[in-house]
């Protein structure tokens, strides 16, 4: 069976995170904000499967017949996608709002009980991804992210791209004094400007990182102008949530906009930039619309290499795995395995982790513990830089913070 040195592949991505001119982008996904834990040790943001459960007690919570649309709404997902997750059932519900007449009844209930339906997973999104300021750590990852793009000079700015709601990026950027450009321009009531993503010379200069949030925010809502037209904008941390997960479907296209403006501005990131690179953390590639983007630019982009940083290993008959069969620019770091030149295979490393090899692999690499009995150090282990927390950590040390 194949095997994949860590310490090979831990030395490739510290060269690359540390290089000065290659293009570098990142996609956050929901696992890089669970990483966090609040002071009493739950995760300050839950994960995708614990979100769901509380959106369908929100949901039932609402009477019999909005817990059995649930039920219905959930096979119909699970029978198209072969899973369910709260952004399908989400998506799946808005397009029956928007099929439905005014005397229509689908699962059971009619557009105004659809739209009770929707609004209770929104404000139930929106009140989880906003914890209080008690419960949030003095010290975050996102701080270590943050250092690591302010103490590195490249041509192109840094981008960062993310599926997360909450705001804990924008809070690691701002402590760290990281200017930071999001597609929203103005002072008193920042509004989306698309036409920002389209062309650079109305983007702010590469010592800006781009912050782009796929799938809403927070602190995204809707304005109305005196003029009776509406826009887009950025303000406090207290809305219902009305901007998570923009649709890209057509049936809604001011709601399409944000989403369909950065899946076209991750496309010219990664199809337009000479030896580009994406880093992939807490993304299970659960969104299509995203993959399709990034699979064709590894279609079209021989120079383009993608780096999937994943917490567990992901099957072997996940799409991101039968991708990275084959292919010399997709590479896929897991738990316990790895697919590495169009390989998979487990970790196991050439030689064992000294006092030499120490310094460079005790934050990445978890090495097992010997056999009873045995003297000689384990060869196999965990990678750990899936793990945003650990992944932190490593950015540290390759910008000279131990702290």
């Amino acid at each position: 069976m194949a095997t994949h040195d860590p310490r090979r592949e831990v030395e490739k991505l510290r060269a690359l995170l540390a290089s000065h001119d290659k293009p570098i982008a990142l996609l956050f996904g929901a696992g890089a904000s669970c990483a966090v834990s609040d002071p009493s040790g739950k995760p300050l943001i839950p994960a995708i499967a614990p979100l769901g459960q509380l959106c369908e007690e929100a949901v039932r919570a609402l009477g019999a017949k909005y817990g059995a649309a649930w039920e219905s709404i959930a096979a119909d997902v699970e029978a198209k996608h072969t899973y369910s997750n709260i952004e399908l059932i989400l998506t799946a519900v808005r397009l029956k709002m928007a099929a439905a007449g005014p005397h229509d009844t689908l699962a059971g209930l009619d557009v105004p009980g659809l739209g009770e339906f929707e609004a209770a997973i929104r404000r139930t999104v929106a009140r989880v991804a906003r914890p209080e300021d008690s419960r949030i750590p003095q010290s975050l990852p996102h701080h270590a992210l943050a250092r690591w793009i302010r103490r590195t000079d490249r041509p192109t700015p840094v981008e960062i791209f993310t599926t997360n709601y909450d705001t804990l990026i924008e809070r690691g950027l701002e402590d760290e004094r990281v200017a930071t450009f999001d597609g929203f321009v103005g002072s008193r009531q920042p509004f989306f400007h698309p036409q920002s993503l389209r062309h650079e010379e109305l983007a702010p200069g590469r010592q800006w990182v781009r912050l782009w949030k796929i799938h809403g925010s927070v602190n995204w809502s809707w304005v109305t102008l005196k003029d009776g037209s509406r826009r887009i904008a950025r303000g406090l941390e207290d809305g219902d949530g009305e901007l998570i997960l923009p649709s890209s479907h057509k049936y809604d296209e001011s709601r399409k906009q944000p989403y369909v403006a950065m899946l076209e501005r991750l496309h010219r990131v990664l199809t337009e930039r000479e030896d580009g690179i994406l880093i992939t953390l807490g993304y299970s590639f659960g969104d299509e619309h995203i993959n399709s983007v990034i699979f064709d630019a590894l279609d079209v982009r021989d120079r383009l290499h993608v780096f999937s940083l994943q917490f567990a290993d992901p099957a072997d008959d996940h799409d991101l795995i039968s991708r990275a069969k084959g292919s010399s620019n997709l590479v896929v770091y897991g738990r316990r395995r790895a697919a590495v030149g169009g390989v998979t295979g487990e970790w196991r490393l050439h030689e064992p982790v000294d006092r030499r090899l120490a310094p460079l692999m005790d934050i990445p690499f978890d090495s097992d513990a010997s056999l009873p009995g045995d003297d000689k150090p384990s060869l196999t282990g965990s990678f750990r830089l899936g793990d945003f927390k650990w992944f932190a950590k490593f950015l540290d040390t390759i910008v000279g913070n131990y702290g």
